[in-house]
């Protein structure tokens, strides 16, 4: 988790959000964003500005890029352990931009599995903790990638998945967007569940399941299923607010 997520707002509504980020007029809507893509990001070098790197994380050490689609998270418990992001972790973060998370959930006697789609109440943007490397291929063309943080999920996530992005609340971006080496604990205290009070979710229509579709339809409200919205809170936790 995240292996899905949303950059519907504008760029006037991100600059209201991020008044001290400089936001391209051409950013377009995406509805259905997936590993290996391109993804708005800001990187820790000081520019205040967004750029766009590969969705899945490289290692500058690496042979090759065939493994970017395999690093598109790092658990916040072992980041600094992890080969492929301790060094990152130190030295390159980034914020990814987004204002809603696809998970899916598996219901008993369903085949297939249930999208549902984790935003704000309000629909704001938000900031994803992330992490990015460069990797510079054998014609020595650089090739920046990014992986998106995660912790423990908090109450209303719970309900949906085991793990949730690392939301950064607004006072705690400038720290972690703080050019070259930060003190790693201070870091990883930064790195906590978002309030759940905050969030909201509903269930999407699983046309968002095939990367190829990335159209508004893929976060369109279904009707509320109450068996469905049972389960969950029997299986994954308390009754959520609608």
């Amino acid at each position: 988790m995240p292996g899905r997520f949303t950059l519907t707002a504008s760029p006037d509504r991100i600059r209201d959000t991020f008044p001290w980020l400089s936001v391209p007029d051409q950013l377009t809507p995406r509805y259905n964003i997936a590993p290996t893509q391109p993804v708005a990001v800001v990187l820790n070098d000081g520019s205040h500005t967004v750029d766009f790197v590969n969705w899945g994380l490289v290692p500058s050490f690496s042979s090759g890029a065939k493994m970017t689609s395999l690093l598109i998270n790092a658990r916040s418990e072992g980041i600094t352990r992890t080969p492929a992001f301790r060094g990152p972790f130190r030295y390159r973060r980034c914020i990814v931009l987004a204002d809603g998370i696809f998970e899916w959930v598996k219901f008993p006697r369903k085949r297939e599995k249930v999208p549902y789609w984790v935003h704000m109440k309000s629909r704001r943007p938000f900031a994803l903790a992330g992490v990015w490397d460069s990797w510079l291929s054998m014609d020595g063309s650089e090739i920046k990638t990014c992986a998106a943080i995660t912790c423990e999920p908090n109450t209303l996530v719970k309900q949906i998945h085991h793990r949730m992005g690392v939301i950064l609340p607004a006072e705690h971006i400038a720290t972690w967007l703080q050019p070259g080496e930060s003190d790693a604990k201070a870091l990883q205290a930064l790195l906590q569940p978002y309030p759940a009070d905050e969030m909201t979710y509903h269930q999407v229509a699983p046309i968002v399941s095939s990367a190829n579709n990335d159209v508004p339809a893929c976060i369109e409200a279904l009707p509320f299923d109450p068996p469905r919205e049972k389960i969950l809170e029997q299986n994954f936790g308390e009754k959520r607010e609608r």
